[in-house]
């Protein structure tokens, strides 16, 4: 059990280690209004792509005498 966990470990810190890079700089550029996200491809255990999202929206401000 201990060697399986060891393993999963291990497999984890690579796989986060090739990401990681991406990952700190969509955090860095996240918007203050919208959505960011990391799509991560597996093919055969491996990592092939990446596919970086970034979405931007506005802050809506209040409305005053109920015109739409």
């Amino acid at each position: 059990m201990e060697n399986r966990d060891n393993n999963f470990d291990r497999k984890t810190a690579f796989l986060f280690e090739q990401v990681k890079p991406e990952l700190l700089k969509l955090l860095k550029d996240a918007p203050e209004y919208g959505a960011c996200g990391l799509d991560v491809v597996f093919h055969d255990g491996q990592i092939t792509r990446l596919v970086v999202r970034a979405e931007i929206a506005r802050k809506l401000l209040p409305r005053t005498g109920g015109v739409r």
